[in-house]
Parts: structure tokens; C-alpha cells; sequence
């Protein structure tokens, strides 16, 4: 599917290249279905090559990355308020229950985004709910940016050894992301049932 790219990469500045990687760095953490992962990896192709330089795709993905991060917490913080007091948000959460992950994403938030860059698929959300819950935004524009250096600093020595073979990593890559979404998916319920049955003894 993404046999196109060598061809299409060949015939721009490379200037050009490494806005075009700015930008799918941006927008996958925006719309989550991007695949800016993908991209960068092929980015590491381009540096094996010699099309690229290695410090332009490292600086240009992982600054889009954190740029498209901290965009997604403006957002959450200037729209959390609204939103946590609309009335479906009332409806499914009451004060109380709002308060506690509240409590939660102020003690742990701040390892979440840590770790942002490894749990694709969740990024959005984790930069969102860090505005949301209002935290502080030195720490979340820091460790967003420590993550994404991590992160980037892997993908990218990863395609840049395999070279020509770069499409190896974007296929782990792909079925790393599908563990990650099914281990938070497993979590998420093993924790609702955990809240049930505790709710449940309560009451009795």
C-alpha cells in the first residue's frame, strides 16, 4: 500500500520531505488514523538512501509529534470545563465520581504522558484528558517531548538499519499497536468488573 512513497520522495526537495513529515507527525496525533508512525519509519528509509538527513526526519517528526500533542491539550483545556459539565458527561459521571479521576489523572497523568508515545491509538485521548484535568502544561509539553524523542529516536534507527527493509518495521509496528489497544481494551474491562463487584459488596 505504501509502495507509492519512495517514488513520491524521490522527486521533492528535501526540504519539502521534511515538512511533509512535520506535518503527518502533527496530524496523527489530531486524528489518530494517520499513519504517522508509518511515515517516519519510511523517513529512516530515506536517511539509509542518503535523501534525508538523519537530524531533519528526527527533529521534524518528533517536533510535529509534540506540536500535535500539545495542540490536543489547548484543546482539552480550553474546552474541559464545558465539556466535563455538559449534561451527558453529568449523566454518566456525578461529582463523585468525577473528583476520582480527577484525583487519578493528577497523581498519574503526568506518567501517562511519559509513556504517551508507546500507546498509540491512545494519544489523543491522553493529551486531551492532561487539558482537561488542567495539568500543568510545562510538565505535559516536557515529558510529551522526552517520549516523543524516545519514541522517534527508536522508529527511526530501527528503519535506518533495516534500510530498504523498512517496511518489516512498519508491519511490527502495526501488530505492536494491535497489542497495545487489545492489553488497554482487556485492562479497561478486568477494571469495570473489578468496580462491579466491589460496588456490589457495598451494597450488600
Amino acid at each position: 500500500m505504501l509502495n507509492f512513497l519512495p517514488e513520491f520522495f524521490d522527486k521533492i526537495d528535501p526540504l519539502l520531505a521534511y515538512g511533509i513529515l512535520f506535518v503527518s507527525a502533527f496530524v496523527e496525533n489530531v486524528f489518530p488514523p494517520i499513519p504517522g508512525d508509518t511515515v517516519t519509519v519510511f523517513g529512516a528509509y530515506l536517511v539509509s538512501t542518503g535523501k534525508l538527513e538523519f537530524w531533519g526526519v528526527y527533529l521534524s517528526t518528533t517536533l510535529g509529534s509534540v506540536l500535535g500533542f500539545f495542540a490536543m491539550y489547548v484543546i482539552g483545556l480550553k474546552a474541559g470545563t464545558q465539556i466535563l459539565n455538559s449534561r451527558w458527561i453529568k449523566k454518566a459521571f456525578d461529582d463523585e465520581k468525577a473528583d476520582r479521576v480527577k484525583k487519578w489523572f493528577a497523581k498519574y497523568g503526568y506518567w501517562v504522558i511519559a509513556v504517551n508515545r508507546f500507546l498509540s491509538g491512545t494519544r489523543s485521548i491522553v493529551s486531551l484528558f492532561s487539558g482537561f484535568f488542567a495539568l500543568r502544561w510545562f510538565w505535559v509539553l516536557l515529558l510529551s517531548l522526552l517520549s516523543a524523542l524516545l519514541w522517534n529516536g527508536i522508529l527511526i534507527y530501527g528503519g535506518y538499519l533495516l534500510g530498504v527493509n523498512w517496511e518489516k518495521i512498519a508491519f511490527i509496528l502495526k501488530e505492536y499497536n494491535k497489542i497495545v489497544l487489545i492489553v488497554i481494551a482487556v485492562g479497561v474491562i478486568l477494571f469495570l468488573i473489578y468496580r462491579y463487584f466491589r460496588k456490589r459488596r457495598r451494597v450488600e
